[in-house]
């Protein structure tokens, strides 16, 4: 009887002390083959977890207690400038695992949103579909998941397609809709899709390529097209490649001297960046302070997914975002003859 009493005030013990140790943290476990002896960057992806902190890798597995006040949505970045969702909440147990060979696909389970999140994918191929993301607000409206598919939705979707999105989110439950990625989300794409939104660009600047300060000041008098990249993500190494080096080429052909064009990388390597630029001969200004999604122009434009694009008036106002290949060369043809009418004026 004395020694089932001692086993069960030993087991009692034993779970108050790993509550004491978690807390109100989440706690995170895995293992990623290949990985090795490395660190993973977390970062709040909303203002519900503000922080930065680091998971350090031993031999492939890793152990770390995050504190958080609520269900917030946070990046995994890894050193080559790859994120991976990750959706924390207090004393949540969230086991990750898998391979550097495809960081992409994580297995992110907690028996909560990451686990609706795997479910998802799962079901859809890894398929963003406004018809899917619909399903999947209509029976989870209590969760940040569906913020999250909108936003990877939206890094694709052309002007007609965000609209799609709009309506999606008054399926959201009435909590959700005081949350700070809902007001931004409604925020965005009421207003990002305008032409002429007219607001005013703040002082910016990025070390170039040869480690010189470029600021927004530098293009005066000019329209400013700006296309933010980065080498690991393909989808905008392709648009650098097949839409902005040809665009690029066309402004130098035509002379198009009231237009600059800049390149803002968000890799966090400065040497892998100097080697996508030489690869694909991206002759425009290019820049990048390594700091990934940390870089202050992420702010500024209030930037949530790649690749992604702005374009600025000469007097430092947004003027469009997104703009697609058919917008860009009607824009170009525009400013073309608009710099034609003021030579014929100056003549005059």
């Amino acid at each position: 009887m004395t020694k089932r009493l001692l086993t069960y005030l030993l087991m009692a013990l034993f779970f108050i002390s790993c509550g004491e140790e978690q807390g109100n943290r989440a706690r995170v476990t895995g293992t990623i083959k290949g990985l090795g002896n490395d660190t993973i960057i977390i970062y709040g992806a909303d203002q519900m977890f503000d922080k930065v902190d680091t998971i350090y890798v031993q031999k492939d597995k890793f152990k770390r207690f995050i504190p958080v006040d609520t269900v917030a949505q946070a990046w995994m970045m890894f050193k080559d400038g790859l994120r991976v969702p990750l959706f924390l909440s207090k004393r949540s147990q969230i086991k990750i695992k898998g391979d550097t060979a495809s960081l992409a696909d994580l297995q992110i389970d907690d028996k909560a949103e990451n686990h609706l999140l795997m479910q998802f994918k799962k079901e859809n191929d890894s398929l963003l579909t406004v018809a899917a993301i619909d399903t999947f607000i209509t029976h989870n409206p209590t969760s940040p998941v569906g913020f999250y598919l909108i936003n990877q939705y939206l890094s694709e979707a052309n002007e007609n397609d965000r609209r799609l999105m709009r309506p999606l989110l008054d399926k959201f439950d009435e909590d959700l809709k005081r949350h700070p990625q809902y007001i931004n989300l409604n925020l965005q794409l009421t207003t990002e899709v305008r032409a002429d939104t007219g607001l005013q660009v703040p002082y910016f600047r990025v070390r170039n390529l040869q480690n010189r300060w470029v600021s927004r000041t530098d293009f005066n008098r000019k329209w400013l097209f700006i296309n933010f990249w980065a080498s690991w993500n393909e989808t905008s190494n392709q648009r650098n490649r097949t839409i902005y080096k040809p665009l690029y080429e066309k402004i130098k052909k035509e002379k198009l001297e009231n237009i600059g064009m800049l390149g803002i990388s968000l890799d966090i390597d400065r040497q892998q960046w100097k080697k996508a630029v030489d690869k694909d001969t991206l002759a425009w200004e290019q820049v990048c302070d390594a700091k990934g999604w940390l870089t202050e122009t992420v702010n500024i434009f209030n930037l949530r997914y790649l690749p992604a694009n702005v374009l600025i008036t000469p007097e430092g106002k947004i003027s469009a975002y997104n703009l697609t290949k058919e917008q860009l060369e009607d824009k170009l043809k525009e400013l073309k003859e608009l710099q034609e009418q003021e030579k014929k004026n100056k003549k005059k």
